[in-house]
Formats: C-alpha cells, sequence, structure tokens
C-alpha cells in the first residue's frame, strides 16, 4: 500500500489488557467510542518495573518493514494545510475536529502532475488510546488511518500517502481539506495530538510523465452504519460519456464488538452461553455496493488490528499490518455503464450483513467513484448483458457446543459473481467483464469461558476484470490472501498468580497480473508477514515480555524489495 508510518520512540504506560482480562473483555474496547468512562473494558494499569522484566516502558523506535514510496525527482512544491493543530476533545462543546481550511494547488508546480504526497507529522505525550482519523480533499476520503499509543515523555511520527489517483480534486482549483481525529482527554487520558500536514505536487517530464487517471471524482460522502440504519447511500448524476467506473470503499468496524468481529462467535452460542458475553453474528463481515439497488459488488474488510488491540504489547515495536494504513477497497463498476447514462440521479448505496443486529456498534466509512470519460464524444451508450451477482453470500456454521462456556465452531462463506457489459465509445464498442471469486473460512476453538481462544481465520480474493472490442484483449487479475491465527489463554494458579499469553501470524499476500491477448505484461506481488507474541505474568513475580517477525516482499516495475525485521522485548 502507498501509506508508509514512520514512527518514534513509545514509552507507553496505558491501560492495558492484563493478565487478569477474560478474552470477552479484551474484545470488548469500545474507548474509541465513549472515552476514558470505560477504563475497566481494557484492564488494569501496571507499574513500570526493571527493563525487560516489565517490557514496555523502553523498546526500540516502532518500525515497519513495508515499502516506502518512490518519489519523482522532478521539480517539486509543497503545500502547508495543517501546522502542529492540536487534537484534545473530539466531543467538546464545540469538538476540535474536524480541523478545516482550504487547500491551493501550487501555481508553480501547476498539473499534471506525475505524482501528489501527502505528509503528516504527528506529535503526543502522556497516555492515550489508539485513534482513528480521515483526511478528506473536496469532500472526498483520500485516507483514513489510526494514532500510535504515546509514551509519557512523548513520541513523534511520520506517515506518508500517494495522493495521486485524486489528481481531479487539485486540477479542479482550491479545495476544502479536512482532518477528523475525535480524541478524549481528562485526568487519565492526558495524551493530545499535535498534527502538521502538507501536499506535495510533483511535475512531469519525459521520464516521469504525468500519472493517468480518473477525469472526474463523486462520493457518497460519510457513512455510518448501525442497528438502526444498516443501509447509507446517495443519489449522483453521472457523465453521459462515461467509458469507465471503478469505485473504492472506506470502511473499518468500531464498537464494543465490531471492532473485533473476525473473532464474534455464531449466534447460537452466544444465545447458549450469556454468561460470557461473548459478541455475536459470527466472524464474516461483508460490505455490499448497491447501484439503484442491484448488488454491484462486495467488499470483505482486512481484519485490522490497531496499536491496543488484545495486547498492546503484541505491537511494541512493529504495527499491526494496515493499522496506520487502513485499505480502501477498489471494485470495477465498468459494467453498469450503460445504466447509469441518462443525466438523471442514480443512488449508489452500501450496507453490511447482519452485524449490525448488534447494539453500541458502527461500521463508517465513504465510497468514492471515478469515472473516466470518452473524450472524442458528448455520449456514449452501453447495456448491461449479464448479470450474475449473488444478493449476499453464501454462509455456512458448523458449531459444537460443549457447555460450560466452550464450544467449537467453523463458519465459511463464498462469492462467485459475474458482471457483463457493454459501452459504444468514438473508439469501437468495449464490452467489460468482472468475475468475483471469494471465499472465506474461520475456525475457533473457545474455552474456560474465554479465557482459551484458538482462531484460525482466511480469506481469498479473486478479482479479475477482462475487456474487449476497440482494440487487444486485455485482462487484469488481483489476487489476495489475507490469513490470521490468533492464539490466547489465561491461566490462574492456586496461589493467585495469572499468567498471560497471546501470539498471531498475520498476513497480506498479494499477485497482480495484467495481460494482452494471452502475454502477461505486467506483474507485482506482495508477500508480507507478521508473527508478534506477548506475554503477562502477575503474582509472584512481574513479567512483561514479547517478540516479534515481520516479513516484507514485493516485486514490480520498479524491481524486487525485501525487509526483515525481529526484535525481542521491543529491541
Amino acid at each position: 500500500m502507498a501509506l508508509r508510518p514512520l514512527l518514534r520512540r513509545t514509552d507507553a504506560r496505558r491501560a492495558d489488557a492484563g493478565g487478569t482480562t477474560a478474552r470477552r473483555t479484551v474484545l470488548r474496547r469500545a474507548a474509541r467510542l465513549v472515552g476514558a468512562a470505560v477504563l475497566t473494558l481494557t484492564g488494569t494499569l501496571t507499574a513500570a518495573g526493571p527493563a525487560h522484566a516489565d517490557f514496555g516502558t523502553g523498546y526500540h523506535d516502532p518500525v515497519t518493514a513495508t515499502k516506502p514510496l518512490t518519489r519523482p525527482d522532478t521539480r517539486s512544491c509543497t503545500v502547508e494545510v495543517m501546522h502542529e493543530r492540536e487534537f484534545r476533545n473530539g466531543y467538546g462543546n464545540p469538538p476540535d475536529t474536524p480541523y478545516t481550511t482550504t487547500l491551493t494547488p501550487p501555481a508553480d508546480c501547476a498539473g499534471p502532475w506525475s505524482a501528489v504526497v501527502m505528509d503528516l507529522h504527528g506529535q503526543v505525550a502522556g497516555r492515550q488510546f489508539d485513534r482513528i482519523f480521515s483526511v478528506r480533499v473536496g469532500g472526498v476520503q483520500v485516507l483514513l488511518s489510526s494514532t500510535p499509543e504515546p509514551s509519557k515523555d512523548g513520541i513523534q511520527w511520520n506517515v506518508e500517502r500517494d495522493l495521486t489517483r485524486y489528481a481531479p480534486l487539485f486540477t479542479a482549483g482550491p479545495q476544502p481539506f479536512s482532518f477528523d481525529l475525535a480524541n478524549v482527554t481528562d485526568a487519565t487520558y492526558t495524551g493530545v495530538y499535535k498534527i502538521t500536514a502538507s501536499l506535495t505536487f510533483y511535475t512531469a517530464n519525459d521520464r516521469w510523465p504525468a500519472a493517468p487517471g480518473a477525469d472526474r471524482l463523486l462520493t457518497t460522502g460519510p457513512f455510518a452504519l448501525t442497528q438502526a440504519a444498516p443501509t447509507a447511500g446517495r443519489e449522483l448524476t453521472f457523465p453521459q460519456n462515461l467509458e469507465r467506473l471503478t469505485a473504492e470503499v472506506y470502511a473499518r468496524g468500531g464498537g464494543a464488538c465490531e471492532e473485533f468481529a473476525y473473532a464474534s462467535a455464531p449466534d447460537a452460542f452466544v444465545a447458549a452461553n450469556p454468561s460470557i458475553g461473548a459478541c455475536g453474528k459470527g466472524p464474516f463481515r461483508e460490505l455490499r455496493l448497491t447501484v439503484d439497488g442491484r448488488v454491484a459488488g462486495a467488499v470483505w474488510p482486512y481484519p485490522v488490528i490497531y496499536t491496543g488491540g488484545w495486547d498492546p504489547l503484541l505491537w511494541r515495536p512493529i504495527p499491526g499490518i494496515f493499522g496506520f494504513d487502513l485499505p480502501a477497497y477498489r471494485l470495477d463498476l465498468t459494467p453498469y455503464v450503460g445504466l447509469l447514462l441518462d443525466g438523471r440521479p442514480h443512488t449508489v448505496g452500501i450496507t453490511v450483513n447482519a452485524s449490525e443486529a448488534q447494539s453500541n456498534d458502527v461500521w463508517t466509512g465513504q465510497v468514492n467513484l471515478f469515472a473516466e470519460v470518452d473524450h472524442g464524444t458528448d455520449r456514449t451508450s452501453g447495456r448491461l448483458t449479464d448479470y450474475r451477482v449473488a444478493p449476499e453470500a453464501t454462509v455456512g456454521t458448523e458449531l459444537t457446543d460443549h457447555g460450560g462456556g466452550s464450544g467449537d465452531w467453523t463458519v465459511t462463506a463464498a462469492r462467485h459473481d459475474l458482471a457483463r457489459g457493454w459501452v459504444q465509445t468514438s473508439h469501437g464498442r468495449i464490452t467489460t467483464e468482472v468475475r468475483d471469486d471469494l471465499a472465506f473460512s474461520s475456525a475457533q476453538q473457545l474455552r474456560d469461558s474465554g479465557n482459551d481462544v484458538t482462531l484460525r481465520n482466511g480469506t481469498d480474493l479473486t478479482r479479475t476484470t477482462a475487456a474487449w472490442g476497440g482494440g487487444p484483449h486485455h485482462t487484469t487479475t488481483v489476487h489476495e490472501g489475507e490469513p490470521l491465527d490468533v492464539t490466547y489463554k489465561v491461566t490462574r494458579d492456586a496461589a493467585g498468580n495469572t499468567d498471560q499469553r497471546t501470539a498471531m501470524d498475520l498476513g497480506y499476500h498479494r499477485e497482480a497480473t495484467t495481460a494482452t491477448g494471452n502475454h502477461v505484461t505486467e506483474r507485482s506481488t506482495v508477500d508480507h508477514t507478521l508473527r508478534p507474541t506477548a506475554q503477562r505474568h502477575d503474582g509472584d513475580r512481574t513479567v512483561r515480555t514479547g517478540s516479534s517477525i515481520e516479513d516484507y516482499r514485493s516485486t514490480g516495475p520498479e524491481g524486487p524489495y525485501h525487509r526483515t525485521l525481529s526484535f525481542v522485548d521491543g529491541w
């Protein structure tokens, strides 16, 4: 992904998930929604001890093995839009978020651009939770991220984000700029986030040509899918010479259960074991994008874990995959273009599956639409000729309830969708076919009312777009694999000593190929794995220990990249 966080010193003492906290309490971290009032949901404050005997009081500057952006060496201009802006209380009267200003692209570096990059610099000191934040330009979401957790003395971090695909916003002239970070401070949670933001515009030349992209951007605006309103939508009018259309969906689950949706139990188990307070609706989540009520694509969100998730010691010093880079999920809507060319408004909607039957939960995000037009005519025409897209994924559940707060279950989900349509353009009739073959599986063993958990999740996504007519046959295939394994166990002995051990194996694997006819013209890969562990022991002695190994490999037009990081007790 294009976002690379560079974090500095993070000596944190905070309300961690302590060894006495059962798994259901670890998962129910609702503090992002209701602030410091839910201290008990995250465990007990732990006092600092000797180095390594109480890991967490000192460790290496947080780092990531992910590939940094490659920036053009062309002439560039930088515009600062926010300088050391403080975010203290997002729920005050009035709240101090979002921060808004006007972004004016620099006249000395007028487009078209080879690249546009946003840089963020943050500072915070004290004690604070990780907080979600978002950036919008011209009402279009361009970043969804989260903050690291600070140390008492303070941390600084930097984020870079490739905004090149949003170039139509900048060519339109000055745009509203919005930075939204809802923080909470009080006597316990003292960390105030101080953020600086700038955009750099890189001019084009023969070596770094102007980046191709959309002609126009449309957006649904922010959505919040809740128990009372699990669907949101907006009417949009599309250009009548539209030729191609792509959507991106920013989405994340929040609340007592949905942040950890990937670990939720089937409803039948929850109903039979009410005393353990497990989250229900199972571990599968699907957000469906609709056009005039017709399902046009599905997003299965990656199981993002933030730096306060399960046990904060897991993420020192390496943050979880996508923890600082929440994905924007891409869907090709070109087969539906023929339905949108009448010059009238059409409703683009988003809905989430049955998870929102749970209270105190919300899925938030935004849908952006990238429209490419035919510059050779004022009007195109088209038709959706083949539509085989399921209204919802096929889901199966196998459950064995052992009683006493113990059970085993396996949940699977699948989609095999196809949509085909043509658009009559000035350069011929172009037919586009989109196929999605998606598979999900989750196997979970829960014992001792949630104090002993084994979780094995896997998602396998293959999306293929083929286009023909008006030129050679082109095919693009993207395959993504998203494994997540978790083991979590809390034990207590007769003397009252407690021991908590957590281990994870996270992954993101991607292969993208582009072919003309039978000849592959471009191929790129990403293989990203992260294996953190953490242990907490309280009683006869105090132990805070952890380790992490991260490996990131990629190939593509820029050549191969490989980096491995390994840490024990943060060093």
